[in-house]
C-alpha cells in the first residue's frame, strides 16, 4: 500500500470516528469514479481501496471526502467536526493541509411528506396523531 493510501485510510477512519458520520462514500468527480471503476474492473485499482481521495503537492495535503450524516446530529455541525478530524489526520501524518473539502451526499433519518401533503399522516406518526410539518 503505498503512503498515500496509508494516509488516506487514516484520514477516512477518522471522519468515521466522528460523532453525526452515518458513511463514507467514494469522493471526486463523475469521471474520476468512472476511472476508478474501470480500473477496479481490469484489477488496477485494490477493491479495498479508501473511498476518501488525497493529492499531495508542494502547497499540502488536498482531502475530498463525501459523507452521509445523521439528521439528528445536524448536516453543518458534522461537517465541522469531520473538517477538523481531518486537518488533525492530516498534521498527525506530517502533512499540512491545504485544502479540505467535505461534501454531504446523503442524510439519514429524513422523513418528510411529500411537497403537496398538508402534514404527515397520522398512520405513519407514533402517538397516531395528525400533525404539520415542522420545517
Amino acid at each position: 500500500m503505498s503512503q498515500e493510501q496509508l494516509l488516506a485510510t487514516a484520514v477516512e477512519t477518522a471522519i468515521r470516528s466522528v460523532p453525526g458520520v452515518a458513511g463514507v462514500f467514494r469522493a471526486g468527480t463523475t469521471v474520476s469514479k468512472l476511472v476508478d471503476v474501470g480500473a477496479r474492473l481490469v484489477g488496477a485499482k485494490d477493491e479495498a481501496a479508501p473511498l476518501v481521495r488525497i493529492e499531495e503537492s508542494a502547497d499540502g495535503g488536498r482531502v475530498d471526502a463525501a459523507i452521509g450524516v445523521q439528521a439528528s446530529a445536524g448536516a453543518v455541525d458534522t461537517v465541522h467536526r469531520v473538517h477538523a478530524a481531518v486537518d488533525a489526520a492530516l498534521v498527525q501524518h506530517g502533512v499540512v493541509p491545504a485544502e479540505i473539502r467535505v461534501t454531504v451526499v446523503h442524510v439519514d433519518g429524513i422523513a418528510s411528506p411529500g411537497p403537496l401533503s398538508p402534514g404527515i399522516p397520522a398512520s405513519l406518526r407514533e402517538d397516531g396523531q395528525e400533525h404539520a410539518p415542522s420545517w
